[in-house]
């Protein structure tokens, strides 16, 4: 009733312009009682930087206390190279082959030192809690490498500082440390579930959407414009339409309070992509959309809508219906006040391959601000 092991630093081997090339030694240890209904996992991590010289590391413990509610305990310390996003929209793995092939570093990370604990439970059926609080020291990082293997003549590696790409040597926000808070409840409405004497088993209703509520707050930090306080929503839904397919939506919105000048990294910053590759769900990025261009600290709306037809449509065109591909659409829109309303507008498809081997999904995508902006070719890979 237990599990242990190591994972290799060769198959993280990842570079970057801050550490150079790094890697992670990873350790872990679960160890299951009644019959896997609870469970005590163990997770730790070493990192080091061969460029920037520094070793970096984390711990964390989850105890899973039952399997009804399903409440969740964690407790984490530990020092990490963070995404400014903590989304982490940029693919390590992509950014080390864009960086080294074209001399075009993506990835934007500051040093985080912290201590967290979180807490989450179902307190009642479709209403589910998620709680943390941590303390965190966060330390601006900058390049200590210029290593491509392909160097480019008509550019340079930009600086770490995700406001200003010639920043070389300016921090993007001083040294400090906060605490911060995060409250958030999940609404599954219509949920249904099966009970039993030491179990819940829970069903969900794609007639009905999740509604996700929560509150942010960071306060008590070493610089006092730092603190600051957050109350955001999102609403998401999927369901299929007959035989129509299939019809997702994911809405956002949220608003910053005493919030004028927090540090970058505490923006709400909208998932953005420049490399031409997706990857995972495509309800959650704006895939012509540079990373942090409008990373806002104020009020914020986003809307993804995607409709996937599966055969409906490429199903009924002669000879195309014998390659069983998908023809989606999608539409993409956010809106703050310091900038025009951003959209996209998508057309794709997908299941491209051959047999079991359907990897490929093709999207072409049109993005407009104050009118046409520009258009691009993405191509999403499954096993990325």
């Amino acid at each position: 009733n237990w599990n242990a092991g190591i994972t290799s630093p060769l198959s993280t081997l990842t570079f970057n312009t801050v550490q150079g090339w790094n890697g992670n030694i990873g350790l872990y240890y679960r160890k299951n009682y009644d019959e896997y209904k609870r469970y005590l996992s163990l997770n730790s991590t070493i990192n080091y930087g061969f460029s920037d010289e520094r070793l970096r590391g984390s711990l964390s413990a989850t105890y899973k206390f039952n399997n009804i509610s399903r409440p969740f305990l964690t407790v984490s310390a530990g020092v990490k190279a963070q995404q400014f996003n903590a989304s982490e929209p940029i693919s390590t793995t992509l950014n080390s082959q864009f960086s080294l092939f074209a001399e075009k570093n993506y990835l934007k990370i500051y040093d985080k030192s912290f201590v967290e604990i979180a807490y989450s439970e179902e307190l009642f059926n479709g209403f589910r809690l998620y709680s943390s609080l941590s303390y965190q020291r966060r330390k601006a990082l900058f390049n200590t490498t210029d290593q491509a293997w392909y160097p480019q003549s008509d550019r340079d590696y930009t600086s770490n500082n995700p406001l200003d790409a010639t920043a070389y040597g300016t921090a993007p926000f001083e040294t400090h440390h906060i605490l911060k808070l995060d409250v958030n409840a999940r609404i599954n409405f219509g949920q249904r579930y099966m009970s039993y004497p030491d179990s819940k088993v829970n069903i969900s209703n794609s007639k009905y959407p999740t509604l996700l509520l929560g509150y942010e707050k960071g306060f008590s930090s070493s610089i006092s414009d730092y603190d600051f306080d957050q109350i955001k929503g999102r609403l998401t839904q999927g369901f299929n339409m007959a035989d129509k397919g299939r019809f997702q939506y994911n809405l956002k919105a949220g608003w910053f309070f005493n919030a004028d000048d927090i540090a970058f990294m505490d923006y709400h910053h909208f998932n953005g992509n420049q490399t031409h590759i997706g990857q995972g769900s495509y309800l959650d990025v704006f895939n012509n959309l540079p990373y942090y261009s409008l990373s806002t600290n104020k009020s914020y709306m986003e809307l993804h809508l995607e409709h996937d037809f599966n055969g409906f449509i490429m199903g009924k065109i002669p000879l195309l219906n014998k390659l069983n591909f998908n023809l989606i659409v999608g539409a993409h829109a956010l809106a703050t006040p310091d900038n025009k309303p951003y959209q996209e507008y998508t057309v794709g498809i997908d299941n491209i391959g051959w047999g079991k081997f359907r990897f490929l999904r093709l999207d072409y995508v049109r993005s407009y601000q104050s009118g046409y902006q520009s258009d691009a070719i993405m191509f999403g890979l499954k096993f990325f």
